[in-house]
């Protein structure tokens, strides 16, 4: 199998998963109406997959290491597959959440088997790009959830919608599962998660900037579409929006990619303190443009998203050069656990200040995230890729 071919497989699987978690809020305002929710609640539900992915990452590396890539995929599409047929069976939030909760545990074996992949076979001066390909996976599935959600909600419910969310999940899931190997990996005892980053020079720092660009990641793909209906836009308008969202994404996320594997991947640094400098004078121009016509904010939501969603790669890719190779794959799991429970956590966040604050605070708070995401950037140590960082 290829390097291109495994890229592939496993972009294929992340974008089944991403049509669930990126599909359900392009009907946050149907979802908010079916189960009386308030706006943190709404977050709440929208994160309930990742919070569930987030909590079993650690095991997820785990299995891959001990079962295999394949035999892992496997187990976990179907954990996910049951999941989401669960939550489509049930008619209470508290029982979807349940539902969507168990599919994120099965579903976190994907971006743990499919990085595991990249960094095995893509050198570190490809490696970011690589990552950014694979991450454009998400916005690629929410592309396809952003025409195709609302359509089938519009037909047959919310049940539908999550019914097609298992078929995908499913198909994509063993399709990537079949070109997977089965290699067993046995680490030392003493070798735990974050051993190996977590006294990595700068680590705690990168993980505080995962966190304040998961606020403003939140922002966009979780509450655009009720802010812009609350803004008086239509529904196919905020649909509009949404599109432009997860296309963006997908240029923002090769394109920052690419640009942090300049100079040979020593530009990583540089690129996280650009992106929340551009993050936070996008903010408050959406916030402005939620004001004015939909030609503005479309072109203000563009540079918004095109700021904000294309950082993972870069995080993914510096924690996992900052330890040993065989140790690359838990080490993504390590950061990719503060992203996924991250942003289980700042949803709901997000929903609560935009309740008490409107929307017009809640992106003076983003720009504000945005500069303290730079400024601790701007404090991590010089790293090249391939290699831990200097102090």
């Amino acid at each position: 199998m290829s390097a291109t071919h495994m890229l592939l497989a496993a972009s294929a699987a992340q974008a089944g998963v991403s049509f669930m978690v990126l599909g359900l809020p392009s009907i946050g305002p149907q979802l908010r109406s079916e189960f009386d929710l308030s706006l943190a609640g709404l977050g709440a539900l929208l994160a309930a997959m990742q919070l569930g992915s987030g909590l079993a990452l650690v095991g997820a590396g785990r299995a891959v290491d001990r079962l295999g890539a394949r035999t892992a995929t496997r187990l976990g599409t179907s954990l996910a597959v049951v999941g989401l047929v669960l939550a489509a069976l049930v008619h209470a939030a508290p029982a979807v959440f349940l539902g969507l909760m168990i599919a994120g545990v099965g579903a976190a074996i994907i971006p743990v088997s499919g990085a595991g992949a990249i960094f095995r076979v893509y050198p570190g001066r490809r490696r970011a790009w690589a990552l950014g390909v694979r991450q454009t996976a998400v916005p690629v599935g929410g592309l396809i959830a952003a025409v195709l959600v609302p359509a089938l909600e519009a037909a047959d419910g919310i049940r539908l919608v999550l019914a097609a969310g298992a078929v995908a999940v499913g198909v994509l899931g063993m399709v990537f599962s079949s070109v997977s190997d089965d290699v067993q990996t046995r680490h030392p005892r003493s070798v735990g998660l974050f051993r190996g980053i977590w006294d990595q020079p700068g680590i705690r720092r990168l993980l505080v900037v995962t966190v304040t660009y998961l606020f403003l990641l939140q922002t966009i793909l979780s509450y655009t579409v009720p802010a812009m209906r609350a803004a008086g836009f239509s529904a196919v308008q905020a649909g509009v929006g949404y599109f432009v969202i997860n296309a963006t994404a997908i240029i923002s996320r090769l394109a920052w990619g690419r640009i942090a594997d300049g100079a040979d991947g020593t530009r990583r640094k540089r690129s996280l303190v650009e992106t929340g400098l551009m993050a936070a004078a996008s903010a408050l121009l959406f916030g402005l443009a939620l004001h004015s016509s939909l030609p503005f904010v479309l072109v203000a939501l563009a540079l918004y998203s095109f700021a904000a969603l294309g950082w993972n790669a870069v995080v993914y890719a510096l924690a996992g050069e900052w330890t040993t190779p065989q140790l690359a794959g838990r080490a993504f799991a390590a950061s990719a656990t503060v992203v996924f429970v991250g942003t289980a956590v700042v949803g709901p966040v997000i929903g609560a200040i935009a309740d008490w604050v409107g929307w017009d605070g809640l992106y003076g708070i983003a720009a504000g995230v945005a500069l303290l995401g730079a400024a601790v950037s701007q404090l991590l140590p010089d790293a090249v890729a391939g290699s831990a960082p200097t102090p």
